[in-house]
């Protein structure tokens, strides 16, 4: 019986870093279990914390930088994407998909997918990048021939005039690995805690993420100082990358005793067991997988009331949510949790809407078109 020959599938991502994309991509892969033959281009040269776990993929790395408009990467990219002959290729980079997808529109590759994972653009606005990043928004609607996102709002902030009626367009959710996040004791909470080196008696407050401006870590900050200045037994512990950064604004609040910094975490889902609530005061997100392994670890959350993190909540919750530019609002909300010990109810349907079983498979299926 003659052998079937595995579909060739390229994805673009734009760092090896501890990011949104990058861990849904592994987790991606891992999923997959060689069904596909796959390819990885990173369009930055620095390899991240990721870079190892990729290379025990079955995928073949490739670090290719772009840039914003460089014709001569353009046609290493074209000459790539064509001696090649993929069958799909997937570009994770919103908007910056649009050179991809035309290079690929060249070279006669068939399946062409952008894929959206952020709510809204990464980067200060000026009239000559509004301008570019209008263009590579034409050129993705013209050139690809799947667009997706891992949310309804990132289509309704990138696509509001199309996507409703183009069948092109579909929202895929993130999925996580549920056996990673059951609940545990108390007992096993405290032991869990000594391991980490957290403190065992207290309230711990979590957050995970990168240090950047769509993580609000400033206004977390000030949220804390509000919150230990009332209770001297909480602990608000941070991890993600450079953390080390908000050191100094630490000893300003004068709550460096109450905040413990990780940078890069692999083990996250042990800190989560051991946290007693989520806080999550982002202004902009995709679909954060954060907040999502949160909920299915069973934990209490603090979240920002924008659209992306409420589409990830049963449709009855608002009382977890807050104005992330109201500092006072997110304090009466943690402290709402700290008295009532409620949203359990969002383990059972993280578990219901983010099952990796069911959504890598989803994703999966588009890519073997």
């Amino acid at each position: 019986m003659e052998k079937m020959t595995k579909k060739k599938v390229c994805f673009l991502i734009p760092s090896t870093k501890a990011g949104g994309i990058e861990t849904y991509l592994l987790r991606f892969l891992s999923f997959l279990e060689g069904n596909l033959e796959v390819t990885i281009v990173v369009r930055s040269s620095t390899p991240g914390e990721l870079h190892s776990d990729y290379l025990t993929t079955r995928a073949k790395l490739i670090y290719k930088p772009l840039g914003y408009f460089s014709f001569k990467n353009m046609y290493s990219y074209f000459q790539f994407f064509k001696s090649n002959k993929f069958d799909t290729i997937c570009d994770f980079n919103a908007n910056f998909a649009g050179i991809p997808m035309l290079l690929a529109k060249l070279a006669r590759t068939k399946n062409r997918i952008a894929f959206y994972r952020q709510g809204s653009h990464h980067f200060a606005l000026s009239w000559f990048r509004l301008a570019y990043t209008n263009f590579l928004n034409f050129l993705v609607r013209n050139f690809s021939t799947a667009i997706f996102a891992n949310s309804k709002a990132a289509l309704d902030f990138f696509f509001s005039n199309y996507y409703e009626t183009d069948k092109r367009f579909k929202v895929i959710r993130n999925g996580i690995n549920l056996d990673d996040y059951r609940s545990i004791s108390l007992e096993e909470k405290k032991l869990l805690r000594a391991k980490l080196g957290l403190p065992t008696d207290g309230i711990l407050v979590g957050h995970t993420g990168r240090v950047a401006p769509a993580k609000n870590h400033s206004f977390l900050l000030q949220v804390a100082a509000k919150i230990i200045a009332e209770n001297s037994n909480v602990f608000f512990v941070l991890i993600g990358n450079e953390t080390d950064k908000l050191l100094p604004e630490i000893a300003n609040l004068g709550i460096a005793k109450n905040i413990i910094l990780f940078g890069y975490r692999s083990d996250v889902p042990d800190f989560l067991k051991s946290f007693d609530i989520f806080f999550f005061p982002s202004v902009t997100e995709g679909q954060p997988n954060s907040l999502i392994e949160a909920m299915a670890a069973g934990l209490p959350i603090a979240a920002s009331n924008i659209p992306p993190i409420k589409e990830c909540l049963p449709e009855d919750t608002t009382s977890c949510l807050f104005d992330p530019y109201n500092p006072d609002e997110a304090v009466n909300v943690i402290q709402g949790i700290f008295d009532k010990k409620i949203n359990s109810k969002f383990a059972a349907f993280a578990k219901q809407s983010f099952d990796a079983q069911i959504q890598f498979k989803e994703f999966k299926e588009t890519l073997e078109i």
